[in-house]
């Protein structure tokens, strides 16, 4: 049994209707079938965007947690801006090769 509609009224850009309703007429579809399925993809597009999001996050925190684990739980105490003085200097101090 097909699903039940739901009737809703959506305001669309001049473009954006001239847009669904050309491709609605390319594909001899109506204007709310090729509406639907072009939401569908939009949300299931933004839902996978979000779990790339939360997988990229836990994978970070699972690096953290591993770093904190190799340091006995002790937090990196580095001084970041010492740091890039020191690589720039020795930066500095290599010679170019000139042939």
């Amino acid at each position: 049994m097909a699903e039940r509609m739901v009737r809703t009224q959506l305001l669309l850009t001049p473009q954006q209707y001239r847009r669904l309703c050309q491709l609605a007429q390319q594909e001899n579809r109506s204007l709310s079938d090729v509406t639907r399925e072009l939401l569908t993809l939009a949300l299931q597009q933004k839902e996978q965007s979000l779990q790339d999001r939360l997988s990229r996050v836990q994978a970070a925190r699972q690096v953290a947690v591993a770093i904190l684990q190799s340091k006995q739980g002790k937090p990196l105490n580095t001084d970041s801006v010492a740091l890039l003085q020191e690589v720039r200097e020795e930066r500095l101090n290599v010679p170019l090769n000139r042939d």
